[in-house]
């Protein structure tokens, strides 16, 4: 992420303090981020995202997770904002049902 990150803010032309100022954080926390000496929680995730008007799955380094996460990341960045949050939606649905198997008849 903070290769993104820092690839987006040069994209903009923007110094690290324009980008700090845009997402309220301090511009050493966000050279931290950049550098990989701190990590980006959801909430600045979202930050970041908001401020480069894109999404936040757009800020993730393609290099930094594994072929399979790769993949699924590469398929939601082809689909419209809106299709993105349908997926989203049904996915945290699907997380936050029961956490045993199910023991119907015939499974």
């Amino acid at each position: 992420m903070k290769h993104r990150i820092k690839q987006m803010r040069e994209e903009r032309g923007w110094t690290v303090e324009v980008l700090a100022a845009k997402v309220n954080m301090s511009r050493s926390y966000v050279s931290e981020i950049e550098n990989g000496k701190k990590n980006v929680n959801n909430v600045r995730l979202g930050a970041f995202a908001k401020a480069f008007g894109v999404s936040p799955i757009d800020l993730i380094d393609d290099e930094s997770v594994s072929s399979d996460i790769l993949d699924h990341i590469r398929r939601l960045r082809r689909l419209s904002e809106a299709d993105r949050r349908a997926v989203i939606r049904h996915a945290i649905a699907l997380d936050d049902g029961p956490d045993e198997p199910s023991h119907e008849a015939g499974g």
